[in-house]
């Protein structure tokens, strides 16, 4: 069993790394960044609001974390995983996630991507994949996304940060 808490406790001691609108850390260059950004900018959006922190394992937290979660969601193999934090007042606004590595994955057959709640979701929690939106979900739900590329965002109009694993993989 996954004691989730300790590792939230650890990763609270960590530098993660932050993904705000800095255009320096966009690569804007690669399609997809610059159809995201240039939306947000487009939309209007307080660009001073949108940030999250990602933890990767390996390098913020044991791999085999991400192996037994994946174990047990009945993947067979993991492509990428992370665990994202949204700290109050913050977002992630409406994008997909651009991943260069699309095509080394499809080799291996269907792309899957699960999210997972590691932390009891508080009042002000959103996260919408697509037309679907969650909220006060408990901790250890699952979700199986319908499209690994879908649309997604998520809000933390709360008072605590939100924690969420994904896990990006195939059967």
């Amino acid at each position: 069993m996954i004691n989730w808490d300790d590792i939230i406790a650890d990763l609270l001691t960590k530098d993660g790394n932050p993904i705000t609108t800095d255009p320096d850390i966009w690569h804007l260059d690669t399609p997809g960044y610059d159809e995201i950004y240039n939306a947000w900018k487009a939309a209007n959006f307080n660009l001073a609001t949108i940030k999250w922190i990602n933890y990767y394992p390996g390098k913020h937290f044991s791999k085999d974390i991400v192996e037994e979660v994946a174990q047990q969601l009945g993947l067979k193999g993991i492509h990428r995983s992370w665990i994202s934090r949204i700290d109050p007042g913050y977002m992630a606004p409406w994008h997909w996630d651009v991943d260069e590595n699309e095509q080394e994955y499809l080799a291996h057959g269907p792309i899957i991507r699960y999210t997972v709640i590691i932390k009891e979701f508080a009042h002000g929690h959103i996260f919408i994949i697509g037309d679907k939106y969650f909220y006060n979900l408990y901790k250890g739900k699952s979700i199986c996304w319908d499209n690994y590329r879908e649309w997604h965002s998520g809000i933390n109009a709360g008072m605590e940060p939100n924690w969420l694993l994904h896990i990006v993989g195939y059967n």
